[in-house]
């Protein structure tokens, strides 16, 4: 080996040391940098003649990157953002029901059916008269802020999604920029650029399970299942597609923003967000909505049949329909049947029943002009029934006589809104009737027109327990007490879901940092191997320097 080589083998091993120990400064410097993945040294031999080196080569400073276990803690980020989702939209749902305080649901409900009770105990207290209206009202209004509430829940997941949109937009657009300067450097180094890609992708993950791949040119493409949303430097953009949904919320729909292909975003923000909406918050508004339609309806069933203190000089019903001409049963929200129900004259000096008739009634054909006709021929003529201009049923009583009604095996009545104790028909607006708040009296407590009855009074309370078809053959108690139960149970599902998917992040995360991370120990080991690498250069150096003084002193 010529002196030239030798000097060429210390010159190498002084560079690549010098190199080494920049890199391991550049670790320590970058250990707490977010998405900064370690560079590790890797060197190689280099050969010559005869089986004698010819010094140390720099062949490159690796980034410290395992693709699937980046892959796996991208897609626990992804879960761990869809569950924390779920957390909040289960919470809020039960937050807003506050079964546990004392304006619940429940406690409205079991109050209303109490007073009732009470009423059939003494039919003549006006007192408790207006106290059922008082918590009819609070009932009422109740359900109306509840479903009020849960539109407000809705309308906040599109919000959210909206929002959500334009930071994946954003996030798509880094993504594609660094592809183009990555490719662009031209044998720079990129390894930082390819870290703040990574930093991105993973940043994008939080909002939609992707998945990346490689290419060869250094560029990262991102697709959400098969779809593509990054293809090299051109991002394809995503957008939110909204549409008007069932209950009056928007329903909002993911789709690439290029061609409009719909986007199958499963987990992440954006995924428990469009879940959070077809899976909590609707079926928390129809449960309302189903417990409030027969809470209506059967309080109504019963207390238009049922006589109050007093009766009407007249009425008018409630619901109008658009055309006197068609069935009844095509207009109305709630049906009708084939039966009868009957209307009496009381004289209210007297107390007694001084004329009674009996109408048919076809549910199936019955149109409101059909049914005032009846009215009129049933009654001689005796009870004017009209229809008004709006489209409603009008019945007058003659001088000095009230109407009341009973036996209504039809349920036109309930379903005309007349002598009800509630208006409405859905959870946003269900209210008690006016004439129930103008005249207390007017709230059916007796039943078959016997005065100081309670029939009407213990059947309505009897609702408490009354099995419903309707509810699945559940009382409106249990059905609302089961309906809030599951939910209690699905938060606390989901709760601990949270809790196992932060978990999983946290090891995984843990994981990539044994990889990718910087170990200021192993950096300080590797710093100071370096370095006794170059002295030792440099002293070999030194030798060679004064081998060839030594030579040249003795020429």
């Amino acid at each position: 080996m010529s002196l030239h080589g030798a000097f060429e083998i210390g010159r190498s091993a002084l560079m690549t040391s010098q190199l080494a120990m920049r890199i391991a400064g550049n670790n320590m410097a970058n250990a707490v940098t977010p998405g900064y993945a370690r560079r590790t040294v890797h060197l190689s031999a280099m050969q010559g003649w005869g089986g004698v080196g010819q010094g140390v080569a720099f062949s490159a400073a690796r980034r410290e990157i395992d693709m699937a276990l980046q892959a796996r803690f991208r897609d626990a980020i992804s879960r761990e953002a869809s569950a924390s989702v779920d957390q909040r939209f289960l919470g809020a749902i039960e937050s807003l029901q506050n079964e546990l305080g004392d304006t619940d649901l429940s406690s409205s409900l079991s109050e209303f059916f109490n007073a009732f009770s009470e009423l059939a105990n003494t039919p003549s207290d006006t007192a408790l008269r207006s106290l059922i209206v008082e918590h009819g009202a609070t009932l009422s209004g109740g359900i109306n802020d509840l479903r009020s509430q849960y539109h407000d829940l809705g309308n906040e997941i599109v919000s959210s999604i909206e929002s959500a949109v334009e930071q994946v937009n954003s996030l798509l657009n880094q993504i594609a920029e660094l592809n183009e300067q990555i490719v662009s450097e031209g044998g720079a180094d990129d390894s930082v650029l390819m870290d703040e890609r990574d930093v991105l992708i993973t940043e994008l993950s939080q909002f939609m399970d992707v998945s990346t791949v490689q290419q060869d040119s250094g560029m990262a493409d991102v697709f959400v299942g098969s779809v593509p949303l990054v293809l090299g430097n051109e991002a394809r953009g995503v957008e939110v597609q909204i549409e008007n949904g069932t209950h009056g919320l928007a329903e909002a729909s993911i789709r690439v923003q290029a061609d409009g292909s719909a986007l199958p975003v499963s987990t992440g923000l954006l995924g428990g967000l469009l879940r959070q909406r077809s899976e909590t918050v609707i079926p928390a508004i129809e449960t309302l909505e189903t417990f409030a339609r027969e809470l209506i309806w059967q309080v109504n069933r019963l207390h238009s049949q049922g006589q109050g203190l007093s009766g009407y000089e007249s009425i008018t019903s409630g619901i109008a329909v658009e055309d006197l001409e068609t069935p009844l049963n095509q207009l109305l929200d709630y049906p009708i049947s084939n039966g009868s129900f009957s209307i009496h004259l009381r004289d209210p000096d007297t107390g007694q029943v001084v004329d009674t008739w009996t109408i048919d009634v076809d549910g199936s054909e019955m149109s409101m002009n059909e049914l005032f006709q009846a009215i009129t021929l049933g009654t001689d003529s005796t009870v004017i029934a009209t229809a008004t201009t709006d489209g409603r049923l009008h019945l007058e009583a003659p001088a000095g006589l009230e109407i009341m009604f009973s036996e209504d095996s039809a349920g036109v009545l309930a379903a005309l809104e007349m002598n009800t104790f509630f208006s409405g028909s859905t959870a946003g607006d269900i209210s008690v009737s006016e004439f129930m708040r103008a005249n207390s009296n007017l709230i059916a407590s007796g039943s078959d027109t016997v005065e100081g009855s309670a029939g009407a009074a213990l059947a309505i309370a009897g609702l408490r327990e009354s099995v419903i078809e309707a509810l699945g053959d559940q009382s409106l108690t249990a059905f609302w007490t089961g309906a809030v139960g599951s939910l209690a149970v699905q938060t606390s599902s989901a709760t601990g879901a949270y809790g196992a998917a932060a978990m999983v992040r946290d090891g995984l995360s843990a994981q990539v940092q044994s990889v990718s991370g910087v170990s200021i120990d192993e950096e300080s080991i590797n710093l100071l191997t370096y370095e006794r690498q170059y002295q030792a250069a440099a002293r070999y150096l030194e030798v060679l320097d004064e081998t060839v003084q030594t030579l040249l002193s003795m020429v």
